[in-house]
């Protein structure tokens, strides 16, 4: 049984730019929210909005030569995390691990997959081969896959899409990490495939007591796994709302518009799906009504 327990992660007026000076671009302004022990909250927002570049500031893997980060209070699990100027390597912060969003570019595409799990494994714990390559083993049988004496010695190009996003969750979760972000999970992947991750991600970070924070561009995805959904705009958190009541809570004219493009029965007699420049002049129109 899953269970929200006390706070885990406090982000406080986190603001990413990128460049200086006149050509100084912000990607993320002072976004602010705190996640709790065992709470799945999701980022969504359109292409641009700064749902990645957030995630990535808060993991500390954001190497972009450029990015300057600046934030009022960043804690997570009970110690101040220090975010200023990107380094050119990523930087691991105990506790947290990360699902990146192509499994295909983000797996080592010259190793075998028991070669990057010993990596993972030994980095966490001395562990003799032997023992890595059972672990490793045990780890794709929990992520549901079969033959992991076959997969261990596969790379990367020779699973399928499918295959290798469990790989990657089962990467990232081997570490036992208090806070697993996701991002993009269940991008470039059929809707099945989609719905088999996330139950994964939920499975999975519910075996292990882990919190959850999932970037996405399927608000309806997010909507059956998610306690919370933070919706961005333009690099801004623009609403936090409960997932089971988004219609309700929500408060941005953006927010309401983008669950107005979500496709229905309804909207499929329509010769085109609406779209956010609809919905926007939509939800004006019904505010000034």
């Amino acid at each position: 049984m899953r269970t929200i327990g006390t706070e885990l992660l406090r982000v406080d007026g986190l603001t990413v730019a990128y460049g200086d000076g006149e050509s100084r671009s912000i990607a993320v302004a002072s976004a602010s929210f705190a996640l709790s022990e065992g709470e799945r909250i999701a980022i969504v927002g359109e292409s641009g909005s700064g749902k990645t570049t957030l995630a990535l500031a808060i993991a500390g893997l954001l190497v972009t030569p450029s990015a300057r980060i600046h934030s009022e209070g960043l804690h997570f699990d009970g110690r101040e995390l220090v975010r200023g100027r990107t380094k050119t390597l990523p930087m691991r912060t105990p506790g947290m691990s990360m699902v990146f969003q192509d499994a295909m570019t983000s797996l080592d595409p010259v190793e075998t997959i028991g070669t990057q799990f010993g990596a993972v494994l030994r980095g966490v714990g001395k562990l003799k081969r032997r023992e890595t390559r059972e672990r490793a083993a045990e780890w794709l049988r929990a992520v549901g896959l079969h033959d992991v004496e076959r997969i261990l010695g596969l790379r990367p190009y020779e699973l399928s899409g499918g295959m290798r996003q469990r790989v990657m969750v089962a990467l990232a979760i081997c570490s036992r990490p208090r806070l697993l972000i996701a991002d993009e999970p269940t991008s470039a992947l059929d809707a099945s495939v989609s719905r088999d991750v996330m139950d994964l991600l939920a499975d999975m970070t519910e075996r292990e007591n882990a919190s959850l924070l999932v970037v996405s561009h399927d608000i309806e995805l997010c909507r059956m796994y998610a306690d919370r959904i933070i919706v961005m705009y333009h690099g801004e958190i623009v609403d936090i709302c409960r997932a089971s009541s988004i219609e309700e809570d929500a408060t941005s004219e953006y927010t309401q518009a983008l669950l107005a493009c979500v496709p229905t029965l309804e909207s499929s007699s329509l010769p085109l799906l609406p779209t956010l420049d609809d919905d926007f002049a939509l939800v004006r129109q019904e505010a000034s009504a």
